[in-house]
């Protein structure tokens, strides 16, 4: 006669992610550059933090709910506000608009690089037009010839 075993079931791990929030408002502490005029775009990049971490807590929230719905009518009506919970999509969505926020306000390496003294930005630009208003300033080598006859 064979012998079944039984497994136990295994918690669910706590989410272990960072709190966005804090993350944000330390970057934003550890950037002494901004000033009063980039606290607008500091604010969105707070705002946006949050509304990530809303998202997730509300889909937690949701499927504590649909663990102890027991009707029918109750389960559709959390059906359908999990498909309005959809924390990937809201995610996908913030998650890059936090992104550029930050990197504007000089949050990413390559930022804080092109706002190195010796590297200003738009620096090969800027001497690529310098270089061809002082070639298009400087006399003319030959005169252009008429294309009319009068």
């Amino acid at each position: 006669m064979a012998t079944t075993r039984r497994l136990k079931a295994v918690a669910e791990p706590e989410r272990t992610l960072p709190n966005l929030r804090q993350a944000v408002d330390a970057a934003l502490d550890a950037m002494p550059w901004l000033s009063r005029s980039d606290m607008a775009m500091a604010d969105l990049a707070r705002s946006l933090a949050e509304q990530i971490e809303q998202a997730q807590a509300r889909v937690d929230l949701l499927d504590d709910l649909l663990t102890d719905a027991r009707d029918l009518s109750t389960m559709k009506r959390l059906e359908k506000l999990e498909a309005m919970c959809d924390v990937t999509k809201t995610i996908g969505w913030l998650g890059p608009q936090l992104q550029g926020v930050l990197r504007d306000l000089g949050g990413a390496p390559a930022a804080r690089r092109a706002m190195q003294g010796d590297q200003p930005v738009g620096g090969r630009i800027a001497k690529l037009r310098a270089d061809a208003a002082k070639a298009s300033s400087g006399p003319r080598k030959r005169a252009a010839k008429a294309v009319d006859k009068a």
